[in-house]
């Protein structure tokens, strides 16, 4: 092969692929038509790739996602207090420094929003919580801002943008 084929073989592999995962980002927005544009990018569409295979994807999207109802808060207080006991005991952790091996470049992560928030101040991007049946909530997503903002104001902070699910089967039970 010479370097043209190279090239227009990649390019057709590469229009598979990403047919493929705008295929299923456009299934889920039309499954999900309840969720927040925010949260099937940031939080859904990414496990993708975290399951064994797609029925396993479809499967936790039936059983967990589906009937989440979803609400979005501006200026959500946040205090340690609010979460949930698991929640709580991981916040605690990292804010002492554990680092997760399962979660791909977390020391780097962790020090990109420590700059960012020394910079720019609390992130306006959306966290994602989960309240759970007693009240409290667990934090599903922006971990690493979540962190360095406690780290920073301990006694708690205004967090800009929230997406709450309202009734996520297991969100702490």
């Amino acid at each position: 092969m010479n370097l043209r084929e190279d090239i227009d073989r990649i390019k057709q592999v590469m229009g598979i692929l990403t047919e493929k995962r705008e295929g299923w980002y456009n299934y889920l927005k039309e499954k999900l038509s309840n969720v927040p544009e925010y949260v099937l990018k940031d939080w859904i569409y990414r496990k993708v790739d975290r399951f064994k295979d797609y029925e396993s994807f479809i499967n936790w999207v039936d059983e967990f996602i589906v009937d989440i109802k979803w609400e979005y808060q501006k200026d959500f207080p946040i205090s340690m207090d609010i979460f949930s006991d698991k929640t709580k005991n991981e916040l605690e952790e990292r804010i002492n420094g554990m680092l997760r091996m399962d979660v791909e470049n977390d020391k780097k992560r962790h020090q990109n929003q420590k700059e960012l928030l020394m910079t720019r101040g609390i992130s306006k991007e959306p966290i994602i919580l989960f309240k759970t049946k007693d009240g409290k909530y667990n934090l599903g997503e922006g971990w690493h801002r979540t962190v360095q903002t406690f780290i920073v104001f301990p006694d708690g902070f205004i967090q800009p943008n929230v997406y709450i699910g309202l009734n996520a089967k297991g969100a702490g039970d």
